[in-house]
């Protein structure tokens, strides 16, 4: 019987250490899911962002009637809303949590140029995985180094957004694009 019993015991060890292999596999399984999924939320969400600033005006001094010299546009040091749009979309420093909204104003909108979204939140939410957090930084940029923020006014403004998750985004996501007048 001892034999017999050795052999119950290592069948039964070897069948614990099979199931603790399948169970790993399957919650590793569903982390890299949940991660793919995240990834591809986030990036909606950016891309959407993205798009609505995209449908603003270059700067808040363009007149369209005629072709403006880039000393017209806003200063460098004055992107971002003015204090009454920053404290209506973003109320004490806090994230505006609705996604895709368009930001109203007494005359059509708050953020009614790209330079307004400069420093702008955003906490976005999907049906699944809530509390995506989206940071935009609007900034001049040079032709030929569109990579590079530029200290003086040019013709080109680049818009940065950074998406953040504390549990499914191992590190911070960009996305860029360069909107030009």
């Amino acid at each position: 019987m001892t034999g017999q019993t050795m052999i119950s015991a290592a069948f039964f060890v070897m069948l614990t250490v099979a199931v603790l292999s399948a169970n790993k596999m399957v919650l590793e399984s569903n982390r890299d899911f949940i991660k793919a999924q995240a990834i591809e939320q986030a990036t909606n969400f950016a891309n959407a962002l993205i798009a609505e600033i995209l449908t603003k005006k270059f700067d808040s001094g363009v007149d369209y009637s005629y072709y403006q010299d880039k000393l017209e546009f806003d200063a460098p040091t004055s992107m971002g809303p003015s204090s009454t749009a920053r404290n209506y979309v973003n109320p004490g420093g806090a994230p505006d949590v609705a996604p895709y909204k368009s930001i109203p104003g007494p005359n059509g909108d708050y953020f009614d140029d790209i330079d307004d979204y400069h420093r702008y939140v955003r906490t976005a939410n999907a049906t699944d995985i809530s509390d995506y957090q989206l940071t935009v930084s609007v900034y001049y940029v040079k032709k030929d180094n569109p990579d590079a923020a530029s200290s003086s006014r040019q013709y080109y403004k680049r818009i940065d957004v950074k998406v953040d998750h504390p549990l499914y985004l191992p590190k911070q996501l960009t996305f860029s694009a360069i909107a030009t007048y």
